[in-house]
């Protein structure tokens, strides 16, 4: 062989082979998946074995932009999210207001001293239209009111109730909260000068009235006494009529108006959930599709589940992949618009897969990396073969010239 430099072809050829093969591994442990966290974790079905390894560092799921997804990730296919709102029950005769989205806030009444009527018509709706319309009548007396009507049937109530003018606001309040508020109209009259004038007219009646009475008792004919007398008669009934508006409207000043009209609720069926899995069984990875058939209530309802392994989700139709062999219990609630919530359960039974774990999983290792290995020593001997065939290239002729050199300056 050939001598480079003190080295020999053979030594050359036997350094760039080693060069080559220890790249070739360090490029593969670099490069090969199969020693990076997560492993030795199951692929999901369609997926590398890299990919797998980018699902056990928990990544989340878009399926509609195929995305990788990770364990126990979930898709919704069923309905949009729901959105909803939650009002307060309803409490016949109680006290606790019910959310209605009516604002009803109202300014203090000023009662006797503001000249100022104030007045509310309401339209509830209320699962038993007599049983409120008492409760109404009830509080109506517990602050000192009265009731001016009341009217009631099967299925539909009306009460007005006169109340304490500053107790107004809080009375009102407390009635719609005995029912869901269809209709809410609140008014505030000022009478000042009604009430004026009635008082100056009354005023000028009673003078007439005095005069009349003079005339009356200085009359010296039946004639003139007969007409003084019906004269006074519809002055006195005048009086009568002025005094009757002043005592209403002072009464409507004093105690503010609350006039409510009941209808019945429509029945509604109690909420019932059913759950479905499928499968219930198998091999991780499994991919379970789940279905939450909710009935009864009020709609929209929101529908939500615990899947066991640590992962929750949100829909009425979902599909959730297990990935770890094992039991799991699945519990997925309901609840509706008026916050009423039931739940159902389910198992899932999952076991591993005969190639995850043992003898075949690590031979499988095993040979991944073997053809990694191979995969990195083509590699590298692409890119060293050609360095070393520069290299070679310029060396040798060096050489051969140094050598024929040598050979020349030799003394004869």
């Amino acid at each position: 062989m050939k001598d480079f430099g003190g080295v020999t072809g053979k030594r050359a050829l036997i350094g760039v082979a080693a060069i080559i093969v220890v790249g070739g591994f360090v490029l593969a442990l670099i490069s090969n998946s199969a020693l990076a966290p997560g492993s030795f974790s199951p692929a999901a079905p369609g997926y590398s074995a890299g990919e797998t390894s980018f699902f056990s560092m928990g990544a989340t799921n878009d399926v509609g932009n195929g995305n990788y997804i990770g364990p126990g990730y979930t898709q919704v296919v069923g309905p949009a999210k729901a959105v909803t709102t939650y009002t307060a029950s309803t409490t016949v005769g109680g006290t606790t207001p019910q959310v209605s989205g009516v604002n009803s806030t109202q300014g203090t009444p000023t009662g006797a001293g503001g000249l100022i009527e104030f007045s509310s018509d309401l339209t509830l709706q209320a699962s038993s239209p007599q049983q409120t319309a008492s409760g109404i009548i009830a509080l109506a007396y517990s602050v000192g009111g009265y009731v001016a009507y009341q009217s009631t049937t099967t299925s539909a109530a009306s009460v007005v109730i006169r109340v304490p003018a500053g107790e107004y606001s809080q009375v009102l309040g407390k009635v719609e909260g005995m029912g869901k508020v269809l209709d809410l109209t609140s008014n505030s009259n000022d009478v000042r000068v009604q009430y004026t004038d009635l008082n100056a007219t009354l005023d000028s009646l009673r003078t007439e009235q005095g005069a009349l009475l003079k005339l009356l008792n200085q009359s010296s004919t039946i004639n003139s006494t007969l007409a003084i007398e019906t004269q006074l008669q519809g002055v006195n009934q005048q009086i009568n009529d002025i005094e009757s508006q002043i005592l209403q409207t002072r009464t409507l000043i004093d105690y503010a108006t609350i006039d409510v009209s009941m209808t019945e609720t429509a029945q509604q069926t109690p909420l019932s959930m059913s759950l479905s899995a499928t499968p219930k069984s198998g091999v991780s990875p499994l991919s379970v599709t789940f279905n939450a058939v909710v009935k009864g209530g009020a709609q929209p309802y929101v529908v939500n589940y615990n899947f066991g392994d640590g992962y929750a989700s949100e829909g009425q139709i979902v599909i959730h992949i297990f990935f770890q062999s094992g039991d799991y219990n699945v519990t997925v609630s309901a609840t509706d618009q008026n916050g009423t919530s039931v739940q159902a359960f389910t198992v899932v039974h999952v076991v591993a897969a005969p190639g995850q774990s043992g003898v075949l999983s690590f031979f499988g290792t095993v040979s991944g990396l073997f053809v990694s290995v191979v995969e990195g020593i083509v590699e590298v001997a692409v890119v060293v073969l050609p360095i070393a065939a520069v290299g070679a290239a310029v060396i040798i002729p060096i050489q051969r010239r140094g050598r024929s050199q040598k050979g020349i300056k030799q003394p004869q």
